[in-house]
């Protein structure tokens, strides 16, 4: 194997010459805060980069780990800890940009994380970058392939286990930033190189040519991602396969191959900025606007756009990949904008918890959207049609669902949000696929039996992942009966301007031009987010775009939000528990148990939600909402759950929907 220069970082220093180059940074000698940098970021750049599976965000989370170290490296009380210490940092670090990531789906890393599933081309992943880089071949190429196979949990602790049998790490160190004493630390290592030897197994059982017919047979619906669920499956055949059963006796232990083992290089201009301690100052807009939205969950929709705004006013520090913060100066300027950055703790409420209408403004007798009696199968021609929708499939012809509609909120984020202990919860059918038709006909099939007439699918831009999905939420769709429309996300980060919301509603017309597209008076609905801190003139905003195209705008009620001089179509609540907008909505939900939170914020009770959705049923409200189908990072989710199973097989909510919606028909 060749191997390559460590890029200044030759292993672990002695604690005496370790301390004496942290003293001199802690006393303000800027050569010596440089140099701390430069011996440093490649440890700290190949423990991220194994840890996550998002190349695209591997230089930013190293970038915000040596931010920090920079920032507070005069705190450090014990400057021989100074090692433990830094790695204790970066893995903070990715352990909160995993958590972001299953929270709050956003158009930054979606793409890295499609292109890093797909065994065909993994394209330049970690694993990739560490196989060509250190021209790996045979069982070290192996099992660098098998950490794609590794959950979330497994990956970031064997970034710091390879550091360590590559001699770069102590034992002590590992602990430290696992945050856990020695003896607990070597279980999970022990455990964790379990996983990492039946991932083993696997790769040389899907490499072998040729390849067995029973494997074959066993891979038949493998979409090419590697999962937990097919691992262990594959693992399962290799155990009882005679051809494959050998395969472990030959593998060579994983520790003779990870001994003395090279550290990835760190891109050259990385690497540069970080020696000549320089830093950037570019692109603020739009980097700062990406890390605060990928560092709020969903449940922070206000403090994220807050956040942004924050960011644009602080001076615009890029935390991107062209940016090392180095230097006194530059550290005092990055803290100001990391901190600008930095979602309140104090102001990351629930999303659903928010923003609620006062009671003062909720009036008692409002007249609801105009409707039009028609039974939910009658055909209408609609409105008149700008000249742009001629795109829309000619012989779809629109199909009008009539008022009150029961609808649920939905989550296109599977199997991806599942990666990293994505929820407190279950689902009963594993950790599935939406990719999959059969995955999405169960669900519709699912919906319908509890009495839901359509979906609202989360809706985050042209060509982002929700949107790629729609398709098929479509074609099932038409093939069942099922109506589907999106839930607009984007307005909680920013304010999109008219025109920019009107070249989204234009692009939505090769959806919602379908009759499979939920219709009301003739009109194309589509329901919109916002955030905490919108008014009135989102609702302008949104009339404006709407002149020429026609759409029935449903959109979230905000303070105050009756007294708007421009009314959209119709108004609804997003909320963890019972809620009704006279004349508008009425909302009710299973609970709220974020996946990062100790206890449940609104705890599940099956006898409270059946006298809520017996409420919502009888309320007469136009629009009757169950939040939600399956968001199951916050906690929401009605579908099927180990935890809440059902003879019927649709869970215990579902039933109770449909006894309920069965007893107080539309």
């Amino acid at each position: 194997m060749t191997q390559i220069p460590h890029n200044g970082y030759d292993g672990p220093r002695p604690p005496r010459a370790q301390a004496a180059a942290v003293r001199a940074a802690q006393q303000g000698d800027q050569r010596a805060l440089d140099q701390l940098v430069a011996d440093y970021l490649p440890l700290i750049y190949n423990i991220v980069g194994r840890a996550l599976d998002a190349p695209g965000d591997t230089d930013d989370v190293v970038q915000e780990t040596m931010l920090q170290m920079i920032r507070d490296v005069r705190k450090l009380r014990d400057p021989e800890a100074f090692r433990s210490w830094l790695v204790a940092i970066a893995m903070r670090q990715v352990r909160g940009h995993w958590r972001a990531r299953r929270s709050a789906p956003d158009s930054a890393g979606i793409q890295d994380l499609q292109e890093t599933a797909l065994l065909a081309d993994p394209g330049a992943d970690f694993v990739d970058l560490t196989i060509t880089t250190l021209n790996l071949s045979g069982q070290r190429r192996e099992t660098a392939e098998a950490t794609r196979w590794l959950d979330a949990d497994d990956r970031q602790l064997l970034s710091l286990w390879w550091m360590e049998v590559a001699g770069q790490l102590t034992r002590t160190e590992l602990a430290v930033a696992l945050e856990l004493p020695p003896p607990k630390a070597a279980v999970r290592i022990q455990r964790m190189k379990a996983q990492l030897e039946i991932s083993r197994t696997v790769v040389r059982a899907l490499h072998a040519v040729p390849r067995c017919q029973e494997a074959d047979a066993v891979l038949r619906d493998w979409d090419g991602r590697p999962a937990g669920l097919w691992r262990k499956r594959i693992a399962r055949h290799v155990r009882t396969c005679p051809t494959c059963g050998g395969v472990p006796a030959e593998m060579v232990p994983v520790e003779r191959l990870l001994a003395n083992f090279a550290l990835v290089p760190v891109p050259p201009v990385l690497l540069a900025l970080a020696l000549t301690g320089a830093g950037g100052v570019a692109h603020h807009s739009a980097t700062a606007a990406t890390h605060a939205r990928s560092g709020a969950a969903r449940t922070g929709r206000a403090a994220s756009r807050s956040a942004s705004r924050a960011a644009s006013r602080a001076g615009g520090i890029s935390l991107g990949k062209a940016a090392v913060l180095s230097g006194a100066a530059l550290a005092l300027v990055g803290a100001t904008a990391a901190y600008a950055l930095a979602p309140s703790s104090q102001g990351r409420q629930h999303r659903t918890a928010g923003t609620a209408t006062p009671a003062a403004v909720r009036p008692s007798s409002v007249p609801p959207p105009s409707t039009t009696p028609s039974a939910t199968a009658t055909t209408a021609k609609p409105s008149a049609t700008p000249s742009h929708t001629a795109a829309a499939p000619k012989a779809a012809a629109i199909v009008n669902t009539r008022l009150p509609l029961r609808a649920a909120f939905y989550y296109p984020w599977y199997p991806e949000n599942f990666s990293g202990g994505g929820s407190k919860y279950t689902p009963s059918a594993g950790k599935y696929s939406v990719d999959v038709p059969s995955t999405v006909d169960r669900q519709i099939k699912d919906m319908q039996y509890a009495g839901l007439q359509a979906g609202i699918s989360s809706w985050w831009g042209v060509g982002k992942r929700e949107d790629k999905r729609l398709p098929l939420l479509m074609s099932e769709g038409a093939k069942l009966g099922f109506s589907w429309t999106v839930y607009y996300e984007n307005e909680a980060y920013g304010d999109p301007t008219a025109a920019q919301i009107r070249s989204d509603l234009v692009y939505l017309r090769k959806y919602s031009g379908q009759k499979t597209w939920l219709h009301i008076d003739g009109k194309p609905v589509i329901f919109v987010y916002g955030g905490g801190d919108d008014g009135c003139g989102m609702a302008t905003r949104w009339a404006q775009a709407n002149k020429t195209e026609g759409y029935y705008v449903v959109l979230k009620v905000f303070g105050n939000y009756l007294n708007c001089a421009d009314q959209p179509q119709g108004w609804h609540q997003y909320a963890s528990s019972l809620d009704i907008q006279k004349g508008y909505s009425a909302i009710l939900s299973p609970g709220f148990w974020k996946n990062d939170q100790a206890t449940p914020s609104v705890p599940r009770d099956l006898t409270r939600f059946r006298k809520d959705a017996t409420t919502v049923a009888t309320s007469g409200e136009p629009f009757q909402l169950l939040v939600t189908y399956n968001e199951w990072g916050e906690g929401t989710a009605a579908e099927s759950s180990t935890d809440w199973p059902s003879a019927s097989g649709h869970g215990a909510y579902m039933d109770i929907l449909h006894q309920v919606f069965t007893a107080h028909p539309r």
